[in-house]
């Protein structure tokens, strides 16, 4: 099996993993939305078999530090809880899909691999599917009977502050290039990046269909040295999910700074690079 096969799934493949016991979860969710869009739009019309995971409510844990960003990491308590309810079975492979410019599917991945589930995210999302020809159902499937749920996190690489300050290898701003170089900041309080970071932003990941761009182009996008260690944030650990899956599918395996810029920036002790520079 690839490295990219590890992580990814097609529309093709998809109805064989289904029908073979796949559990499937729709992850939509975008930044600024209000409270409750994604499960709507989930109503209004999602792939078959599919069920709701709410990214705020389960993917991410409460705000109670501002040091650990805007999407703290949840407790295995919190996976727990909100997976079980969704009657999810933890020996059995999941597919996540959201649309995919949002990049909450990489953040899905990476939260449920890191409690040590099999998880793969649909290329190129609900588009693909409908793109393929497949159907969609609407209405909120009725509740499953929840399942006790027995999670340890830890299970992908995390590094944090003091970690990223002094990290001894390639660490990756995934943001836009304008945030990256302090020209603007819509969100968080401060401009600009961890120093010594490079900028390689997350959209370049995707070719123009939201599918994930092939090997090559991903290998000239991000041009690592060979075998140096890798760690990646964002702006509140979201889309550097995405960016680490990316990694994972060329055989790499990357650290997620899981604070990213939100909790860098909220700390006034930290130093800021502005400009284009490392």
């Amino acid at each position: 099996m690839s490295a990219r096969s590890e992580v990814l799934i097609d529309v093709v493949r998809l109805p064989d993993a289904l029908a073979a016991g796949a559990q499937l979860l729709d992850v939509r969710w975008h930044l600024g939305e209000a409270p409750g869009t994604g499960h709507r739009e989930f109503t209004e019309g999602h792939i078959p078999g599919a069920r709701f995971l709410d990214m705020e409510n389960v993917l991410t844990g409460p705000t109670t530090d501002p040091t650990l960003g805007r999407h703290p990491l949840p407790d295995a308590a919190r996976l727990e809880a909100g997976l079980g309810a969704l009657g999810i079975d933890a020996g059995r492979p999941i597919v996540v899909y959201d649309l995919p410019t949002a990049f909450v599917a990489g953040r899905a991945w990476w939260v449920l691999r890191w409690v040590g589930l099999d998880v793969r995210v649909l290329d190129g999302g609900l588009p693909a599917w409908v793109a393929a020809g497949g159907e969609l159902e609407s209405g909120d499937p009725e509740p499953p009977e929840p399942t006790p749920l027995h999670l340890t996190t830890g299970q992908l690489p995390t590094i944090y502050a003091d970690e990223a300050a002094r990290f001894d290898g390639v660490l990756i701003d995934v943001r836009a290039a304008e945030r990256y170089r302090g020209e603007v900041e819509p969100i968080d309080r401060v401009a600009g990046h961890v120093p010594g970071a490079v900028n390689r932003p997350v959209a370049g990941f995707c070719d123009a269909t939201g599918h994930l761009a092939p090997a090559a182009d991903l290998d000239a996008l991000l041009d690592l040295p060979l075998n140096a260690p890798v760690a990646v944030y964002c702006g509140s650990g979201v889309s550097a999910g995405q960016a680490v899956l990316a990694l994972a599918s060329l055989g790499i395996e990357a650290a997620l700074y899981p604070p990213s810029w939100s909790g860098w920036s909220a700390d006034p002790s930290r130093p800021v690079a502005t400009g284009n520079e490392p």
